[in-house]
């Protein structure tokens, strides 16, 4: 686990040298924090239950992003919730009886925007992404090995509103032993609407292609 924590530390060293050198950039940090439930089958046959405390740090330097997140995890049933980071879509493996508690994996991310494509609100933005075994394999908290993923999002936001589609493809490790995880395409779609002056409504959707196989 140490040589992740050091390369987070590398990244945010390389965060604040890039501040180093654009003196007069736009910088903004900031922190987020929540409470998601979730409750399901996860391809398992009994149901169970996510509570979860998602927490992140995002530093915008210019058009440059840099998000570190992690979440605190309070699962009671079978099923492998950890399989999916954003989701908590489950791979149907029993890794538990009862409760666990404790922090899932860590989710880090660069990501350039070029904005007003032509003038307009149009905007294009490239991302690579990689998520950090934090979380305790054993105790189905984590996936125990490190995916990455490089993703592009092409959209238009504005006073009156915004909208996105975006697509990537994942590099999925290997775990010592379970299923064959594979490699594969991801998609989104989303929009938002302003609700006042400083409240937003939307939806949004994610695809992706199964991340593990059966084992033959």
């Amino acid at each position: 686990m140490n040589r992740w924590a050091s390369k987070f530390a590398l990244l945010v060293a390389v965060s604040f040298l890039a501040l180093a050198g654009t003196a007069q950039a736009e910088v903004r940090l900031s922190f987020t924090t929540g409470v998601d439930y979730s409750s399901g089958e996860y391809g398992s046959e009994e149901t169970t239950e996510v509570i979860s405390v998602p927490f992140g740090v995002r530093l915008s330097v210019d058009d440059w992003t840099f998000r570190a997140s992690s979440s605190y995890l309070d699962v009671t049933g079978p099923a492998d919730i950890s399989e999916d980071g954003e989701t908590g879509e489950g791979s149907g493996v029993v890794v538990r009886e009862g409760s666990e508690r404790g922090i899932g994996d860590t989710n880090i991310s660069v990501e350039k925007a070029f904005r007003r494509i032509g003038g307009s609100d149009a905007y294009v933005e490239v991302s690579a992404r990689a998520r950090l075994p934090s979380g305790d394999e054993t105790r189905g908290l984590g996936v125990g090995t490190v995916d990455y993923a490089v993703v592009s999002e092409v959209g238009f936001s504005g006073d009156n509103g915004g909208a996105y589609v975006s697509a990537g493809y994942r590099f999925l490790g290997q775990r010592d032993d379970g299923p064959q995880r594979e490699d594969g395409m991801q998609a989104g779609v989303g929009f938002w609407l302003p609700a006042g002056n400083r409240t937003r409504v939307g939806a949004f959707g994610n695809w992706r292609e199964a991340a593990t196989v059966s084992v033959s």
